[in-house]
């Protein structure tokens, strides 16, 4: 458990205080940087993939290395959601 979430991590949930968080507006900058790719007509379902991997691989390899982070309920601490699931996050940012 996490209590406290640094700056290069993403948080998952919804509302201000989230979006607002520095890793949250760093992972939606790295994902409108692959976004025209991703959606290119040309671009593969495989290749659509490896962009959503690579988002999670560019956040995970910062300094100090990024987590894809989710507030548990009852302890209100932070816990890392792991790497399909934050893959998942991506390819869903992607295609927003």
């Amino acid at each position: 458990l996490i209590r406290t979430p640094h700056a290069n991590d993403v948080l998952c949930g919804r509302g201000g205080r989230i979006n607002a968080h520095e890793g949250n507006v760093r992972f939606r900058e790295i994902v409108n940087e692959m976004k025209h790719v991703y959606l290119a007509k040309t671009t593969k379902k495989l290749d659509k993939a490896h962009i959503a991997a690579s988002i999670v691989t560019k956040i995970r390899t910062l300094d100090p290395p990024g987590r894809f982070l989710k507030e548990d309920g009852t302890s209100g601490q932070w816990v890392d959601i792991g790497d399909e699931k934050a893959r998942k996050k991506a390819g869903q940012a992607l295609r927003e």
